[in-house]
């Protein structure tokens, strides 16, 4: 025991120091600490313990203490998970949250997938065991994705993005807006056009229900309006039977397509790697990912409302679209405020300001506005050919077997 203790607390160090070099350098935890303040977390890792204070600009710790008046604590109680964490290594990890999450809830760590018989046929099993327990009571985290502004929790991403890079992995997506005002190519609004393109060239298609609104049981819009995924890479997908996962015709898809658009929720598609990864599907560059977001349970809004300053990175703003406000004509009502999950917008002296920088256009805050102060517009049409290029630069949807003949 003792040996492995002193191989913790030499983790703990090295997991703290790293740490501290986020909080020197990186002005995306700049931000993230004007948002929260200091925050001050207490760690317990196989009844080891440390603590961080992270401050704008101080960063303090200790191998070996907990403080008595945490914001938040953590505790690991499984050896192994716990020293690769410590280590920097990456640990596949979900949120177990319940709908009444008041501050308690548990990360699990994916350690696999198994293929299991249903009355419905084969349905893939993901196997989980759990990774961290976390007690938050700082009101600033308000939904556990908010740890991801931690830099303990960055470390690993930050080795993962540096791998991609090495191995030229791309990704990529993009919302795309349903306001009229953009007008119509090819006589169809741009999300249809846009949908329509791959669809058409899809191998294969995948239709599911959504799963944020499944889980969030969501009153306000059909869980059935849910994910598309298409490509070859989706052959090898096998759901759980919560999400209603079956193959589908074009024609089924694109009616989908239709329906989503005209129930205002907001299309967004593009290759995430982590998508397919959540399925146990590896990703060879044919797996487009394709769903439709509302503000109310939509993962992405969360992580993007809740999630550090650098989610918006995750996403492509179209080339070519703005949103202005006019001030003359803003009332400050806030309702543009209160629909923008990227944190895009604010309200200053009575009127509405753009952060330019995190807004991604998706149009909701021009639709709602009710004197037409905020508006969205695209300086040329063709942009939707751009919009397609990128997306095929990074995902193929074609069967592949056919393009090798």
């Amino acid at each position: 025991m003792g040996e492995t203790k002193e191989e913790i607390e030499q983790l703990f160090k090295k997991m703290m120091e790293a740490s501290g070099r986020i909080a020197k350098i990186s002005p995306i935890y700049k931000k993230d600490m004007k948002d929260l303040g200091t925050v001050k977390v207490n760690w317990k890792v196989s009844g080891v313990l440390g603590y961080q204070i992270f401050e704008l600009d101080n960063y303090t710790y200790k191998v070996g203490e907990n403080l008595e008046d945490p914001d938040i604590s953590f505790v690991i109680y499984d050896e192994d998970l716990g020293k690769r964490f410590l280590n920097g290594e990456t640990v596949r990890r979900e949120y177990a949250v319940r709908r009444d999450y008041k501050g308690k809830f548990k990360l699990m760590h994916i350690i696999g997938f198994k293929d299991v018989d249903t009355e419905k046929g084969k349905k893939r099993q993901k196997m989980t065991k759990h990774f961290l327990t976390a007690k938050v009571y700082n009101e600033n985290f308000k939904h556990p994705i908010s740890l991801a502004k931690l830099p303990p929790f960055q470390i690993s991403r930050i080795a993962e993005a540096a791998e991609k890079r090495k191995t030229g992995e791309k990704e990529y997506g993009a919302y795309i807006p349903i306001n009229k005002s953009l007008g119509k190519y090819e006589n169809q609004v741009i999300p249809y056009i846009v949908f329509k393109h791959f669809i058409e060239k899809a191998s294969n298609i995948v239709l599911l229900n959504c799963g944020c609104r499944v889980f969030h049981e969501c009153q306000d819009h059909d869980p059935g309006l849910g994910c598309i995924y298409m490509g070859d890479d989706t052959l090898q997908l096998l759901m759980p039977e919560v999400r209603d996962v079956r193959i589908g015709t074009k024609e089924e898809a694109l009616d989908r397509v239709r329906r989503a658009i005209d129930e205002g929720l907001i299309p967004l598609l593009g290759r995430a790697m982590g998508e397919s990864e959540m399925f146990g599907v590896k990703d060879t560059g044919h797996f487009l990912s394709c769903c439709f977001c509302c503000t109310c349970c939509c993962v992405n809004a969360k992580f993007l409302t809740h999630g550090p300053n650098i989610s918006t990175a995750m996403f492509g703003r179209i080339e070519g679209i703005s949103v202005n406000v006019n001030e003359e004509a803003c009332i400050g009502c806030g309702k543009c405020v209160e629909v923008c999950v990227f944190r895009g917008r604010e309200l200053i002296d009575g009127k509405a300001k753009i952060d330019q920088q995190r807004c991604l256009g998706c149009g909701r805050c021009a639709e709602i506005c009710p004197t037409g102060a905020t508006t969205i517009e695209i300086d040329d049409i063709n942009r939707v050919n751009e919009l397609i290029e990128k997306i095929e630069s990074v995902v193929d949807v074609r069967d592949q077997a056919t393009l090798e003949e």
